[in-house]
């Protein structure tokens, strides 16, 4: 199935308001603190939270931004609410969008006292193989295996740097998202260095 960022945010709103979802804070938390490094945008699973669109809008600081982004969800408030799709990143010690807060992967890493599942002795279980292969609904969890075997070659500050450097705009260096076609700042093509989404 082909899916764009629109359909992502759509069944991330689907999601929120369907389960009243809520923004949760990571524990001991401030509200609004920021990860402190990039190490903090590599999720638990491999995924690079950089990227992820929800991130994305709760770095802006655009109410115009906002407003866009909410009408691609097909939301209104008070159905779901701006603060309720906030995140700082999976390890970011901020605001942590619900489902990752509940994250089966992030539980297993934190109960064995590490951060990815690069770490783990186990690697690859059964558990980070099954979100993989949920690629066929969700393009970017594809590349979580690769992503963490990546991350022992290179190291998790090296590899941090690679994906900042990979979703960024090939033209004008903007940030762009798992599901950006093109740039939002100067309308450059997606790069080749990015996993291929379907037709529009």
């Amino acid at each position: 199935m082909d899916k764009t960022r629109r359909d992502f945010v759509r069944g991330i709103a689907g999601t929120a308001v369907a389960g009243g979802l809520l923004c949760l804070k990571c524990k001991g938390a401030r509200a609004g603190e920021a990860p402190s490094g990039p190490e903090n945008l590599v999720a638990a699973c491999g995924l690079y939270c950089g990227a992820c669109p929800i991130y994305l809008d709760s770095q802006s600081k655009s109410d115009q931004k906002t407003r866009e982004f909410m009408q691609q969800l097909g939301a209104k408030p008070p159905e779901i609410r701006r603060e309720d799709l906030q995140c700082d990143g999976c390890l970011g010690k901020g605001r942590l969008i619900s489902f990752c807060a509940k994250c089966d992967i992030r539980a297993c890493a934190a109960g064995k006292s590490i951060d990815r599942c690069s770490d783990c002795r186990e690697f690859p279980c059964s558990r980070i193989t099954r979100f993989n292969d949920e690629h066929g609904k969700l393009e970017h969890h594809g590349e979580v295996l690769a992503n963490l075997r990546r991350m022992r070659e290179m190291g998790i500050a090296g590899w941090a740097r690679f994906e900042r450097e990979r979703w960024q705009c090939p033209r004008c260096l903007s940030r762009m998202s798992w599901y950006d076609r093109a740039c939002s700042q100067c309308g450059e093509k997606r790069s080749d260095r990015l996993f291929p989404l379907g037709p529009a």
